[in-house]
């Protein structure tokens, strides 16, 4: 059998081997007969949830328990045999193929589902539904490397994988288990040094030296004799392990003789699926490789007629390749032998060349019969097959043992695979698939877009940017399932290599090795971000063994050496194997990168940054980072030159050239030293090193801008010395760049830096090899450049992607997936700068969204949904606990929640705001404000400009701003427009110049982010160099390239023969102001004249030293008058002599500046305006204007049908001109305008065909519609009866430039506004008022005035401004505008805006930090700086407000109604006339209403009681204010709801004042009031008998005031209605006249925290430092008990800190307990079991008394028919009432219990009434036994 199936087709897949717990007593006595049940509560909130999210669950199957945030399982111990268990039931399962949950996704939104476990009650956070991501084929695998390569389908369990073909009538899985390496020590090798030559260190001074002295040459030639390593066999390679080969015997092969053929992979599960059906049949194969039993497993079933019937073998892998194929040569690396027995095939196997043994062994289980041959087993009449396959080599992680370890292979892999076969394929499946997707499943992503039914080769080729959001989704995920394939965690496991841990081959590309100059980093770059940390461990691991063999290369290469178990510094460069291989490369230049183990480094503190692991970071990772340190520490060298400790000899990797202290290395040994240090300084230790270190950090210096403005590669690249053989302008690595991706020197607060380094990465292009673009993703993504992200990882996908979705270099590298997720990631989520930014490079393709799970530094697991751009909530999960900094445009005005409780975080800055947060805690932002993100300018023509973007919910008005780029792309020359649409026409712009656009939203006088940039360039139009227009002499050639502009060039080369300066001139005619030109730039091209209108202008260089540059901008010509003008280029005949250059350019195309005189709109031949007779035909050509003409051929048809070839073409403008084609065979068409005959045009020439040529052209025609007719003349000569149409250019007239007006923006009482005048011609400016219909039209006079229509009022314009008065009856509500608009004869400008706005609105409001359990103080409760009268509120009615029980927020009023607020005493007006001085006031006796007047600002108000001023003035010295019994609310609320806030007994001053004088009032006998009152009522304002001050007054006195018994009111009260007060929104004087600022009102000595049990209506009311640690209550209660005839509520309270331990105040607080009915008495347990009578005070339906201690308390009421006290008074302990209070932090900071109230479970009535010691003697008893129960932890205090 085996001989037969060699000699079939598919020879690739098999090769035949050869080689071979007395009161507790009473209580319960009481108890037996008096039960109790009081209900604890804990007051908790509920979880946060996203509309419509899902909690992270598994999708294995209906039963499967949860495994979100659970290790992996674990791995079976490898090191111990494991005994086979023979007897394994082999019958049938129940059902072949396990029932998977997972469903296709069908919306972005899912809903979140509470954790079952209730003992953990692990908050979550809200995730993204998962979609079942799979890749489809519908067809096998083409039998071939390049069908391995390109479409066999990977799986893997991190140490074995496999690549599926999915064959018909066959099968191959080609496998491989990672540490199958050849090359490095024997086993018994005692020389193996890692390939380090000896004593390579002693050139380092020599090579030095020449390089400082500038003898580049020198130094190359002494590093590369010596700075090199060997290129021996030791070296070595990953090998191909093996095959597992199938032939079915009853089926066919062929795609054609099957139906429903499908080969899939499903990474929501990590299977693979090949089904198909034949004759009836189906058969089906699952693929999967399973961490948990270690084993790779195949599932066969069948459902039909036929049985399973095949031949399986377990071989040796032995192909080499070469050019895509296998070829006919076979490896001689390994030899190994193949033995069979019923149960299974044994591979046993040696790597030649260093004696590494392998061994793999395939099981199986059937219900079938297996027949065993020599070399495989046949299974016949089989229903199903289950293939077990384990694989194993005697590596080990261990220098010291040359990497091996005692093993019985053929044991271990028979026990692996024994294990496996006692579990029924379902098991297996489920283990694995749980396993995986505890892995798989952290991370959940929505892109938007949907899903379409193809398969995946048809989605890559027919990929579209802006619609490809599930692929790429898809390929993100791939990524993730790729790094959980080839890296995962266990004994002696190896890192993903360059092909993760695939490969067919012994000869891979480079050798499948680790290459460390960015390869290997790139590998696990996605791995912290995308929730993978696990995985990174191999990595770690194998850097750390890597120092053994380092230690030798950094004593042989750089003099640094350790002894005695020291750790002083080790060195690995380029490449490296799993053997320690540290030496150079053997060629220097791409060999030679002795920061390869700083780089690492990065990779590794990483698993710190993303885990905070502190154990792992002191006991693995310091000792790593140390040595490293030590190393650089050592071998940086001063260069005295530069002032610089550098790294020298340095070499760009691959690149060039051989330097001092370039800048890869001063970047990678910069971030090393930042990173060291801040360890070392976290554990305070080593600081002896860490002061050195930190001498040599600060003279890194390794950053610098080159004269074009980009990030140096080399320090010395400005330099006329300086040396470029080999540099390749658009080369793959972009190494100089390391430190803005993945590290850490810049910053977003660098702008320098960050555009050095956009123009750094504009140079280098977006093409290289996949990998490279992957590497580019990363780098615009932290350039905040989402859009050029996305560009990239759209030519990645479409340029180097294979079918399998594997990247190519090419070839397959699979670095290149693993860079594209971590750009994805990136893209979404950065945390590299001390803070997180969530979507900070957001695509526009991706504007709504979803994603879940992804980790940002700190180890906080990030949830995001969008819209718009614009985040409409944000979660996190803190793993471990810590600060949090978030930083976003406007986030400190969303609302943050912890665990569902609303705290205010800390603001650092505008964006940017601080949270401590607690292990477990779930944070959350929501109703984040809008901004603009969508966009768009796009150029009409010279003058004008569109803009349109996406409208802002609640924005008043948008502020555009635009400016002026220079040549360099630098801004200048700001020009600002305000609007309130969201389209809006600039037509101010100068045509040769290009601009740069800005929105941002304005919410009243909010400023959201300004959008992102957009861009119009100078308006041109474009010319071909084969433009018909274009003449040139013979001199000139065609060239045609793909990359060029229309495909094509035009060059001369004067050394290809004697030509004069007319052959070798380009003649361009042009009509506008101005000319660009593009064509070629390189080494071989040189100069040429440039003349316009026959004056020399300049010369034009095409010469670059560098690579060729193609489409370049040679030149550029402007500043002409607008008109026609023709330019010559001539050919220079000498030229500079610089390298190869020569007397040659190319030409490629040039952009025509039109300026305002021309625009052309094109027309192309399908354009839907045109009509065409029947006789009009299609043709395509791609020389053509889109590709596309029009022809009408009448030679052979009856004459009848000539009316049927005319094109009829309207259009709008002043011209028009026809292109068509000009042949031999065409001949005339005729030609009407606006029915009238014209010339006729002829497209008829004797010479070669010319394509989209000017046929002629008809201008000089009036603005306006006109109709233009083509039809074939018939009487053209025989044969040309025929006229092809191309395109058309309708000239349009001169576009009109208008600037717009501008208005200052409205201040509160402005009377006039202030226009400044547009710039430019205009012959008008209209004005409309809101409320008023028509508008202000202004025209003006001369130069210095203006007149408006009507009543023709004379406005003077001073400075370019005019102040127009707003008029009276103009509406002023709040968002209102005032518009202005230019008018220039039927143009007008786009309209500008002034809105009436709030002015005491604020960005943010001040906010005090708290921690997630709200143990910090509460917010403040503050009266904050009162700059506007008392007594006016705007237009709208402010809301009614009461003290204590706040149930609406303290702020602003909208349109609510007033509050009721009196001042009993007064009940007349204080307020002031007109626009004087008011006199000092003393007003003994006022029983009349306090009011002020209209807009002016009222006197100063002094009330008797008042002994100290309230709040600050400008710079005077403030009043004495005083008001008497206040008891009611000062303030307005707005639309939100507020806390409860009651405030005990102020003994400490409310507000602060300045050290100014405040202002002298008198009002000497004024019988009638002062002032007039608007249309507002004024409020009753009650304040409760205050005896202390509000507010402190600095060191000043406050003045003497006096009130000589006014008996009358003071003012006028005229016919007016009352003034309406609100007071928090105050930022104007209070009680101020004329124009003298008022005192500024604040509370901040006094910081009040208020607790609120919502369940039990419990409040605890305090100062923040008597609270201080205390985060909530934790209450109990009985109500409504029976005790001897009276009945009573209990309560049991306890103060608790954030970790549940119970606290008792630092001092005295009000404690508030909610009551039924009239109170007898408040009794207090004390801790001796006594009842001790409580002084209590009743107000407001609750009884309040002050305590220090808390514990249990009874509220006993009074019998029925008891009398009650008419009046209660107030205690001591009354809450004074304050306006504008903080919201407060609620009660607990967890999730909300059930009802705690337990009225039905009641105590047993005893009796009547009775004596009162006996019911006190019962009521202690009662309450002890009451809450026995609580925990003890409740008692502590």
């Amino acid at each position: 059998m085996g001989n037969l199936f060699r000699e079939k087709s598919c020879r690739y897949s098999i090769r035949k081997l050869t080689v071979g717990t007395a009161s507790v007593l009473l209580v319960a006595v009481f108890l037996a007969s008096h039960t109790v049940s009081a209900d604890t509560i804990e007051v908790k909130q509920n979880e946060s949830t996203l509309e419509k999210t899902t909690a992270k669950t598994d999708t294995v199957t209906k039963t499967t328990e949860s495994t979100e945030h659970t290790q992996p399982s674990e791995a079976i111990d490898h090191s111990k045999p494991v005994l086979a268990d023979n007897s394994v039931s082999e019958t049938k399962p129940a059902e072949a193929n396990v029932a998977s949950a997972t469903t296709n996704q069908s919306s972005t939104e899912a809903i979140v589902k509470p954790n079952e476990n209730k003992e953990t009650e692990k908050q979550e956070l809200p995730v993204t539904e998962q979609s079942n991501y799979q890749l489809n084929y519908d067809r096998p695998t083409a039998p071939s490397y390049d069908g391995w390569e390109k479409q066999a389908l990977p799986v893997g369990n991190g140490e074995m994988g496999a690549k599926v073909f999915g064959l018909i009538g066959e099968e191959r899985i080609q496998y491989n288990e990672k540490t199958l390496w050849s090359g490095g020590p024997r086993p018994d090798s005692t020389d193996y040094n890692g390939g380090n030559y000896r004593e390579r260190y002693k050139i380092l001074a020599e090579i030095r030296k020449a390089l400082e002295d500038g003898d580049r040459q020198k130094a190359k030639r002494l590093a590369e004799r010596n700075l090199v390593g060997p290129n021996n066999s030791q070296y070595g390679r990953y090998l191909a392990f093996g095959d597992v080969s199938m032939v079915f015997n009853n089926q066919k092969k062929g795609l054609d003789t099957v139906t429903d053929y499908h080969r899939g992979l499903d990474i929501t599960e990590a299977t693979t699926t090949t089904s198909y059906t034949q004759d009836g049949t189906t058969f089906k194969r699952e693929t999967f490789s399973s961490y948990p039993d270690d084993v790779t497993v195949t599932h066969l079933t069948q459902k039909g007629d036929k049985k399973l019937d095949f031949t399986v073998w377990n071989t040796l892998t032995e192909d080499l390749i070469a050019n895509g194929d296998y070829s006919s040569e076979y490896s001689n690396y390994k030899s190994g032998h193949v033995t069979t027995d019923p149960n299974g095939i044994l591979l046993k196997g040696t790597v030649k060349d260093n004696d590494l043994r392998f061994a793999s062994y395939l099981g199986i289980k059937t219900d079938g019969k297996v027949t065993v041959h020599e070399d495989s087993l046949t299974v016949t009449g089989a229903s199903y097959a289950t293939l077990l396959l384990s694989a194993k080599t005697n590596f080990a992680q261990n220098p010291k043992t040359n990497y091996r370890k005692d093993i019985d292979l053929e044991t271990t892999v028979k026990g692996i695979v024994e294990v496996a076969r006692g579990k029924d394929y379902e098991t297996l499946k489920r283990n694995h698939i749980k396993d995986y997707q505890s892995l798989f499943n952290r991370v959940k992503l929505n892109l938007g877009g949907s899903n379409i039914a193809q398969t995946t080769k048809e989605a890559l080729q027919t990929y579209n940017p802006t619609k490809g959001q599930k692929l790429e989704e898809l390929f993100f995920q791939y990524g993730r399932y790729l790094l959980i394939s080839s890296s995962r965690d266990r004994t002696d496991a190896l890192p993903a290599n360059l092909q993760g841990v695939w490969n067919a081959v012994d000869n891979p590309p480079w050798n499948a090795d680790y290459h460390l100059n960015v390869n290997l980093q790139m590998n696990y770059w996605p791995a912290y971000m995308s929730n993978l940390a696990e995985t990174a461990k191999p990595m770690i691991n194998y850097i750390d063994d890597m120092r053994y063999y380092g230690r030798i290369a950094a004593k042989e290469y750089a003099g640094i050496e350790s002894k005695d178990g020291q750790e002083n510094g080790w060195l690995v460069h380029t490449q490296a194997t799993p053997f320690g291989w540290t030496t150079p490369g053997w060629n220097y230049y791409w060999g030679w990168s002795p920061a390869a183990n700083a780089w690492m480094m990065q990779n590794v503190y990483d698993y710190y940054k993303f885990t905070k692991d502190e154990t792992y970071l002191k006991e693995k990772i310091y000792p790593m980072l140390k040595e490293t340190a030590k190393f650089w520490n050592s071998f940086l060298h001063y260069d005295q030159a530069s002032d610089r400790w550098v790294s020298s000899p340095s070499y760009s990797p691959e690149h060039g050239t051989i330097t001092i202290g370039n800048t890869f290395d001063q970047s990678l040994v910069w971030q090393l030293f930042h990173d060291y240090m801040e360890v070392a300084n976290h554990l305070n230790v080593d600081k002896d090193l860490v002061t050195e270190v930190k001498a040599k950090f600060d003279k890194l210096k390794p950053l610098h801008i080159n004269k074009e403005g980009r990030i140096k590669e080399w320090y010395e690249e400005d330099s006329p010395q300086f040396t470029n053989e080999g540099i390749e302008n658009n080369h793959r690595h972009v190494s100089h760049l390391v430190g803005l991706f993945p590290g850490t020197l810049f910053s977003k607060d660098q702008a320098e830096y960050l555009e050095a380094a956009r123009a750094t990465l504009n140079h280098r292009g977006d093409g290289g090899t996949g990998w490279s673009k992957a590497n580019k993703i990363n780098l615009w993504a932290r350039l905040l450049d989402g859009n050029r992200a996305h560009r990239l990882l759209a030519e990645q996908l479409k340029y180097s992607t294979l079918e399998n979705l594997w990247d190519t270099h090419a070839p397959f590298q699979i670095d290149g997936n693993f860079g594209a997720t971590s750009g994805i990631a990136e893209m979404l989520l950065q945390s590299h700068t001390g803070y997180i930014a969530p979507l900070p490079a957001l695509p526009d393709v991706w504007k709504d969204g979803q994603v879940s799970g992804l980790v940002a530094r700190g180890n906080f697991e990030v949830s995001m949904k969008w819209k718009d751009k614009n985040l409409q909530s944000l979660s996190f999960l803190s793993n471990v606990g810590g600060d949090l900094v978030v930083d976003y445009p406007n986030i400190e005005a969303s609302q943050v929640k912890v665990n569902g409780k609303s705290v205010k975080a800390t603001v650092l800055k505008d964006g940017r705001i601080q949270l401590a947060t607690q292990k477990g805690d779930v944070i959350t932002f929501e109703h984040f404000p809008g901004r603009v993100t969508s966009l768009t300018a796009v150029r009409q023509n010279g003058v004008t400009a569109e803009l349109t973007f996406n409208q802002v919910e609640g924005a008043t008005h948008y502020v555009i701003q635009r400016q002026v780029k220079n040549e360099s792309g630098q801004n200048s020359a700001t020009r600002e427009f305000v609007t309130n649409q969201t389209h809006f026409i600039d037509r101010s712009l100068d045509p040769q110049l290009a601009y740069t656009y800005t929105v941002k939203a304005m919410l009243g006088n909010v400023s959201t982010q300004v959008a992102e940039k957009a861009n119009v360039e100078t308006y041109n139009q474009l010319m071909d160099d084969r433009d018909s227009r274009i003449q040139y002499g013979s001199a000139f050639g065609n060239w045609a390239d793909s990359e060029l502009f229309g495909g094509t060039e035009k060059f001369a080369d004067l050394s290809l023969g004697n030509y004069t300066d007319k052959d070798a001139t380009a003649t361009i005619p042009f009509n506008g102001v101005g000319l660009e030109i593009y064509g070629l730039k390189s080494s071989q091209l040189g100069i040429a004249e440039v003349k316009i209108d026959g004056k020399s202008v300049g010369e034009l260089d095409f010469y670059t030293a560098g690579a060729t540059e193609k489409g370049s901008l040679i030149g550029r010509f402007t500043g002409l008058s607008d008109g026609a003008h023709v330019m010559t280029i001539t050919v220079k005949q000498e030229h500079k002599h610089r390298g190869s250059e020569r007397s040659k350019i190319s030409l490629d195309y040039f952009k025509v500046l039109p300026g305002q005189g021309t625009t052309i709109e094109k027309m192309d031949d399908r354009d839907s305006r045109i009509q065409y007779g029947s006789q009009f035909k299609d043709w395509s050509d791609t020389e053509l204007y889109k590709s596309t003409e029009k022809y009408a051929d009448i030679n052979n048809s009856d004459p009848s049908t000539a009316s049927e070839a005319q094109a009829t073409i309207p259009f709008t403008g002043t011209g028009i001109r026809i292109y068509g084609l000009k042949t031999s065979a065409l001949g005339k068409a005729l030609v009407t305008l606006d029915g009238k005959e014209m010339p006729s045009l002829d497209f008829y020439t004797a010479g070669p065909t010319q394509k989209a040529t000017l046929i002629g052209e008809f201008t000089n025609l009036t603005d306006g519609n006109h109709i233009l007719t083509l039809k074939v003349d018939p009487n053209s000569p025989a044969g040309r009866k025929k006229i092809s149409l191309d395109s058309f250019d309708v000239i349009k007239a001169p576009a009109v430039s208008l600037d717009s007006p501008s208005i200052a923006p409205l201040k509160e009482g402005d009377k006039n506004i202030s226009l400044t005048l547009p710039a430019g011609d205009w012959e008008a400016i209209a004005v409309t008022f809101p409320g008023i219909k028509d508008p202000l039209v202004l025209r003006r006079i001369d130069d210095n005035h203006l007149v408006t229509t009507g009543d023709q009022t004379v406005l003077s314009i001073q400075d370019n401004q005019v102040q127009i008065p707003i008029p009276d009856e103009t509406n002023r509500k709040i968002r209102n505008a005032i518009e202005a608009y230019s008018i220039q004869g039927n143009t007008t400008s786009s309209p500008v805006v002034a809105v009436f706005t709030k002015k005491d609105e604020k960005k943010v409001e001040n906010q005090q930090p708290t921690t997630s359990k709200g143990d910090d103080p509460a917010p403040i409760v503050e009266i904050p700086e009162y700059t506007k009268p008392i007594g006016t509120a705007g237009q709208e009615q402010p809301p009614t407000v009461s003290i204590p029980e706040y149930t609406q927020p303290i702020g602003t009023a909208g349109q609510e109604q007033p509050p009721t607020i009196s001042i009993p005493e007064y009940t007349k007006p204080i307020g002031t006339v007109g626009q004087e001085q008011a006199p000092t006031v003393s007003i003994p006796e006022y029983t009349e209403p306090v009011g002020t007047a209209g807009l002016e600002q009222p006197p100063t108000v002094s009330i008797p009681e008042y002994t100290k001023p309230i709040g600050t003035a400008g710079i005077e010295q403030i009043p004495t204010v005083s008001v008497s019994e206040y008891t009611k609310s000062i303030g307005t609320a707005g639309q939100e709801q507020a806390p409860t806030i009651s405030i005990p007994e102020y003994t400490k001053p409310v507000g602060t004042a300045g050290l100014e004088q405040p202002p002298t009032v008198s009002i000497p006998e004024y019988t009638k009031p002062i002032g007039t009152a608007g249309i507002e009522q004024i409020p009753t304002v009650s304040v409760s008998e205050y005896t202390k001050s509000i507010g402190t007054a600095g060191q000043e006195q406050a003045p003497t005031i006096s009130i000589p018994e006014y008996t009358k009111p003071v003012g006028t009260a005229g016919l007016e209605q009352l003034l309406t007060v609100s007071i928090p929104e105050y930022t104007k004087p209070i009680g101020t006249a004329g124009q003298e600022q008022a005192p500024t009102v604040s509370v901040p000595e006094y910081k009040l925290r208020i607790l609120k049990d919502e369940k039990t209506k419990v409040e605890i009311i305090g100062g923040a430092t008597d609270l201080e640690g205390i985060s909530h209550i934790s209450s109990r209660r009985v109500l409504a008990q029976e005790l001897f005839g009276k009945t009573y509520d209990a309560y049991d309270l306890h103060l608790k800190n954030p970790t549940d331990q119970s606290l008792q105040p630092k001092g005295a607080v009000l404690v508030r307990l909610p009551i039924s009915s009239a109170v007898e008495n408040v009794y207090y347990l004390t801790p001796s079991k006594e009842l001790q009578a409580l002084d209590f005070t009743i107000r407001e339906g609750m009884a309040e008394f002050t305590t220090s201690h808390f514990s249990t308390y009874a509220v006993v009421y009074q019998a029925n028919g008891a009398s009650t006290t008419a009046e209660q008074k107030p205690s001591e302990t009354d809450i004074k009432p304050l306006a504008n209070s903080s919201e407060q932090v609620s009660s607990s900071p967890d999730l909300v219990q059930s009802a705690n109230d337990s009225p039905k479970e009641q105590l047993p009535a005893t009796g009547e009434t009775s004596n009162p010691l006996l019911f006190l003697s019962g009521l202690s008893l009662v309450l002890t036994a009451t809450f026995l129960l609580k925990s003890k932890k409740d008692e502590s205090n």
